[in-house]
């Protein structure tokens, strides 16, 4: 079964968390971290090892990450548009029937528009 991606767009993932119904993850790689010198704000980091583990199983995933809701829209991204590991924890989530999202653009595209940037621990 080839998956197809859930994108929400920045402008949407925008109002989603300024409205209090999201969940942000961030999946960016801790090698480039102090590269990337920001986040979203408030979004968690999780680590794209964890989620690229094949050898996890999707429950285990799941029950790795902090704060999760059913009454939330989580949005998942990485720093660049197609980053596999927001792909997989997409997938994996809305498997375990969460309303799971990756941010279309990623990063970049919301820094491109202009939204509010938070320092990372790493910068």
């Amino acid at each position: 079964m080839t998956f197809v991606p859930y994108w929400i767009d920045a402008a949407r993932a925008k109002e989603t968390i300024e409205a209090g119904q999201a969940i942000v993850l961030d999946v960016t790689s801790p090698f480039i971290e102090s590269a990337v010198r920001g986040k979203i704000p408030g979004a968690v980091r999780v680590s794209p090892r964890d989620i690229l583990d094949v050898n996890r199983h999707a429950a285990d995933v799941v029950k790795g990450l902090p704060g999760l809701s059913y009454d939330k829209t989580i949005i998942a991204y990485c720093t660049c548009a197609d980053e596999e590991a927001s792909a997989r924890l997409t997938r994996v989530l809305r498997g375990q029937g969460y309303d799971a999202w990756m941010l279309e653009g990623g990063l970049p595209a919301w820094r491109a528009a202009g939204y509010p940037m938070e320092l990372n621990q790493a910068a």
